[in-house]
C-alpha cells in the first residue's frame, strides 16, 4: 500500500467542463448564477485524477487528512457533485472526506471494456482507499451507490466502520424488472441529457422525484453530472444491479453489514418504503430514519438533516 498516490492528467471531460465554466463566467451576470459558478470553481480546484483499475478517476477531498476517513459513493447517473453540500459539511466536522466518480460517471473516464458491474465499482473504491493510504473508513452512500457500499463491506469487512445508506432498499429478483427497468431508465436518461433547457429538467425533477423544493444550485450540480455521465456506464450499472446473481450478493452482504443508518424519504417514488424497511430489518445493527414529506432526492431536499444525521451517526463509532 502506498501513501503517495500518483496523480495523473485530467480527463478530457473535465477539461471540457473547465472550458465551459470559463465561458459561462465571462458571460453570466446574475448573482445566483455567479454563486453557482463560484461553487463549481471551488470544487474544480480540488479535483484530482488517479488511475484505478487502469482508468482515470476524478476525486476530491475535504477536511483534515488525519481525521476519520469517510468515503462518499454516489448513485445511478450521478457523480460526486451530488455531495456538494455534504462533503464540505462533514469536513467541517473533522472527517477526512473522499468523494469520487465511478468509472464512466461524472468526470471519470469510461471503461473501454464496458465493465461497470457493482463488484468492479466496489473494487475501485478499495483501490482508491489503498492508494490514499486509508486502511479503515466509513461509507456514506446514495441510491445505487449503497449497493456498491454493501459489497465493499462484504469484500473487506475489516476495513469498514459505520455506514449511512440513503434511498436504497432490499428487493428480490424479478425477471420482469431485470428485462424492463434498464432500457426504460436508459431512455429517460438519454432524453434528459438531450434537453438543452435546465428549467425543463428542473420541472421534471420537481414533479417526479422530489416532494420538497430543489434549488437551482442542486439543478446545476446535478445537471453537470447528468451531462458528463457515459450513457453505456449508466445502462450497464443498473443492468447489473437487477441481475439475479447480484441481487443475491447484495442480500447476503446486507446480512453481514456494519452498523448502518438507513435514511429514506417518506414518499420516495424510486425506492418503495417497504424495501428500505426490509433493508434496515435485515442489517444486524441498523436504525431507520424516515424523512417526512420527502422524495428520492434527500441530499437536495433535506441537506441540513442529512448533514446532522450523518455526522452524528459516524461520530458515534
Amino acid at each position: 500500500m502506498t501513501t503517495q498516490p500518483e496523480f495523473v492528467f485530467a480527463t478530457e471531460k473535465f477539461c471540457r467542463h473547465l472550458d465551459e465554466l470559463a465561458a459561462r463566467e465571462r458571460r453570466e451576470t446574475a448573482p445566483l448564477q455567479l454563486a453557482v459558478l463560484a461553487t463549481m470553481r471551488e470544487f474544480a480546484s480540488r479535483a484530482r485524477f488517479i488511475r484505478l483499475g487502469g482508468i482515470r478517476h476524478h476525486a476530491y477531498e475535504y477536511g483534515p487528512v488525519d481525521g476519520p476517513a469517510v468515503m462518499l459513493l454516489h448513485g445511478w447517473d450521478c457523480s460526486s457533485y451530488w455531495f456538494y453540500r455534504l462533503a464540505p459539511a462533514l469536513g467541517q466536522h473533522g472527517f477526512r472526506v473522499i468523494a469520487f466518480d465511478f468509472r464512466g460517471h461524472g468526470f471519470s473516464d469510461a471503461d473501454p471494456q464496458d465493465d461497470y458491474t457493482l463488484p468492479t465499482l466496489a473494487q475501485d473504491t478499495l483501490r482508491l482507499a489503498d492508494l490514499l493510504g486509508i486502511q479503515r473508513f466509513h461509507l456514506v452512500s446514495f441510491s445505487l451507490g449503497s449497493a456498491v457500499a454493501l459489497l465493499v463491506g462484504r469484500l473487506a469487512p475489516e476495513r469498514v466502520g459505520r455506514q449511512v445508506v440513503m434511498n436504497f432498499g432490499l428487493f428480490d429478483y424479478s425477471a420482469l424488472r431485470a428485462q424492463l427497468l434498464p432500457p426504460i431508465l436508459k431512455t429517460i436518461f438519454d432524453t434528459l441529457r438531450r434537453i438543452p433547457s435546465k428549467t425543463l429538467v428542473y420541472r421534471y425533477v420537481s414533479l417526479t422525484l422530489a416532494q420538497r423544493e430543489v434549488t437551482w444550485f442542486d439543478v446545476e450540480m446535478g445537471f453537470t453530472s447528468l451531462v458528463y455521465c457515459n450513457s453505456q456506464a449508466a445502462f450497464l450499472a443498473v443492468t447489473d444491479l437487477v441481475r439475479q446473481e447480484r441481487v443475491a450478493q447484495v442480500q447476503q452482504a446486507t446480512g453481514q453489514a456494519h452498523p448502518t443508518l438507513v435514511i429514506t424519504g417518506e414518499f420516495d417514488p424510486v425506492v418503495p418504503f417497504a424495501d428500505s424497511l426490509r433493508l434496515a430489518q435485515t442489517i444486524p445493527v441498523a436504525r431507520l430514519h424516515i424523512l417526512l414529506r420527502t422524495g428520492h432526492l434527500v441530499l437536495f431536499e433535506r441537506p441540513d438533516d442529512i448533514e446532522r444525521l450523518t455526522a452524528e451517526w459516524l461520530a458515534a463509532d
